[in-house]
């Protein structure tokens, strides 16, 4: 198999160039192989922590998952018995971890197999346009209010895509500082996201700019031939009633329906944000989550929801 690309893939975060970038050394990957043909792979990030080991998701990923070679098609009987055999032989092979954490890719719906292997599941929700096929129909699909505010970013700004990891990062911390919180991603992280990406013609940049060179907003979007992902935002807070975030997300809309056959939010469980995300028409999806905590795991599960609620995390 190629290190650094693979067919056996769900989605980008899944590509093995991808994980040398956000799992540097840590990422492994289980193979099950039928006729001397792969049928299901599954990669993982497998890290030391400070009292053992834990499979864990890496920064900047959505998910991980299990990657068979009939996804998506006939979800019978016959199929789900075969997704079950495939799912207990992975799971049988994951090295032994304190805590396990795995979201997973929106293809793996048939949840139960891990249930049964002692998995507690969560759901994460997204939206995703599905088909891209026709933008003036994703367009009419808007929600009036989303249209409003593409119309109002249009008279006040213009969207670049020059790459510039530098503006970038200065609004991602702009952002994050306005919460009175630190951007917990590094700026090496994004360079090199960007880079390779840019390499590979599996990303893009949209800033929108006013005529004085203010930057309202900034966007870096992954994609491969299937899904093109809202990967990282940021917006100058002084600008945040320009609208120019919802105009970069329809321009990044418009570049997905030429790359790709779908465009994915990323979702979130935040109420703000999900309420923006729902105004551009895509389809409700769910992504589950994994995992199997120690005791202090769970403990540490609990009260971290806590504590960003004491801080005043959004």
């Amino acid at each position: 198999m190629d290190t650094k690309i693979t067919e056996y893939a769900n989605s980008v975060f899944e590509q093995p160039w991808w994980l040398d970038i956000v799992a540097k050394n840590s990422w492994r990957e289980i193979c099950l192989e039928e006729n001397g043909q792969i049928k299901a792979r599954l990669p993982y990030v497998y890290k030391k922590s400070a009292l053992g080991y834990d499979i864990q998701m890496p920064k900047l990923t959505q998910t991980l998952g299990i990657w068979t070679a009939n996804a998506g098609k006939d979800q019978g009987n016959k199929h789900l018995a075969e997704q079950k055999d495939i799912i207990n032989q992975i799971l049988n092979q994951l090295p032994r971890a304190r805590n396990i954490r795995i979201c997973l890719d929106t293809h793996c719906s048939y949840i139960l197999p891990y249930h049964w292997n002692g998995f507690t599941i969560t759901p994460f929700c997204s939206y995703r346009i599905n088909d891209l096929s026709d933008t003036d129909k994703v367009y009419a699909n808007f929600a009036k209010v989303v249209k409003k505010n593409i119309k109002s970013a249009r008279n006040k700004v213009i969207i670049h895509d020059e790459v510039d990891v530098d503006q970038l990062y200065g609004i991602l911390e702009m952002t994050f500082k306005n919460q009175n919180r630190k951007y917990p991603i590094s700026k090496q992280l994004i360079q090199e996201i960007v880079s390779e990406c840019e390499k590979r013609n599996a990303g893009k940049m949209l800033s929108a700019i006013d005529e004085n060179g203010n930057v309202h907003a900034s966007s870096y979007f992954v994609y491969d031939k299937n899904v093109c992902y809202y990967l990282i935002s940021g917006s100058n807070p002084e600008f945040r009633s320009s609208g120019a975030q919802t105009l970069i997300l329809w321009e990044g809309i418009q570049f997905a329906a030429k790359v790709s056959k779908a465009f994915d939010f990323e979702g979130s469980m935040i109420e703000g944000i999900e309420t923006f995300f729902r105004a551009f028409g895509g389809e409700f999806i769910i992504n589950y989550e994994i995992k199997k905590l120690s005791v202090l795991g769970q403990f540490l599960d609990l009260l971290k929801p806590r504590i960003k609620k004491i801080l005043g995390y959004k």
